[in-house]
């Protein structure tokens, strides 16, 4: 398609199915003015050259939400991403759950970031996190992961505890 994007007035895109080609972002273009995005919703692994590509067209992106296994694609590129990005979402869906941020590249990658809600596997990524980006960071959630055997083992505790109240 030649000529101005048909939706100029996008400013939040959410992307999903599976990219193999630069033409797909192309298309998209066609579509979007992409330098109009300022929200962007990911879930899907993209080859990483045209995920680069693709992400340095949206200069006035500020939230990103997108899973871990995106990320990686991204650290691949080891990009230092725009300053204009304020918000990260990094989701863990049940493809990829367990599967966790490396603290050191993403730092780099995102030194003023804002807001940052993020998968966590260890207290010492919490504290390097927090160290690195502390002169932007305004709010951030770690997400640790759900361990279902101590949760069912708490739930043991619990009942132990209401007989035991029960009985005096």
């Amino acid at each position: 398609i030649i000529g101005l994007p048909r939706f100029s007035n996008v400013s939040h895109l959410i992307l999903d199915g599976q990219w193999r080609t630069q033409d797909t972002v192309d298309s998209i273009g066609s579509l979007v003015y992409l330098s109009n995005i300022t929200k962007l919703i990911r879930l899907e692994r993209v080859p990483t050259l045209i995920f680069r590509t693709f992400i340095y067209r949206l200069i006035n992106l500020q939230s990103l939400t997108l899973t871990t296994l995106v990320l990686d694609s991204m650290n691949a590129a080891l990009l230092q991403y725009l300053k204009c990005l304020h918000s990260l979402n990094i989701l863990q869906t049940e493809d990829n759950y367990g599967h966790f941020v490396n603290v050191e590249p993403f730092c780099t990658m995102f030194p003023q970031i804002e807001h940052l809600d993020i998968p966590i596997d260890n207290l010492d990524s919490c504290q390097y996190l927090i160290d690195r980006l502390e002169k932007y960071l305004i709010s951030i959630v770690f997400r640790f992961q759900n361990n279902e055997e101590d949760e069912d083992d708490d739930d043991d505790d619990d009942e132990e505890k209401e007989e035991a109240e029960d009985r005096k």
